[in-house]
């Protein structure tokens, strides 16, 4: 094992959103977490206080990509008006427009 590697935050949330996905999250131990990233339980605790922090970060980075992938979905589906003529979900939709657009049944939803 190499004595040091880089971004040791970022391998402890890749570490846990894979160990989580296998085992789910209760059955998921930090140090299994620490053990996959290639760091010892010490580190872990230096960058989080428990599990639920981490799950917390990782949910966070989570959202920021959905977030950007709807952003430049939605910038893509524009024709230079301030809201798409169709989204390709509500949840996209709702991005862009409000939610009070859901509901509007001019507002084509495919």
């Amino acid at each position: 094992m190499v004595r040091w590697e880089p971004n040791p935050r970022g391998r402890l949330q890749e570490a846990a959103l894979a160990l989580y996905g296998e085992r789910g999250f209760e059955n998921t131990t930090v140090a299994e977490i620490a053990e996959r990233a290639g760091l010892t339980e010490r580190t872990f605790f230096r960058h989080f206080a428990d599990k639920r922090e981490l799950l917390a970060a990782v949910s966070a980075v989570g959202f920021e990509q959905l977030t950007k992938r709807m952003s430049d979905k939605i910038a893509g589906l524009s024709n230079g008006n301030s809201a798409p003529a169709r989204t390709s979900t509500p949840l996209a939709g709702a991005f862009c427009c409000g939610t009070s657009r859901l509901v509007d049944s001019s507002f084509l939803l495919v």
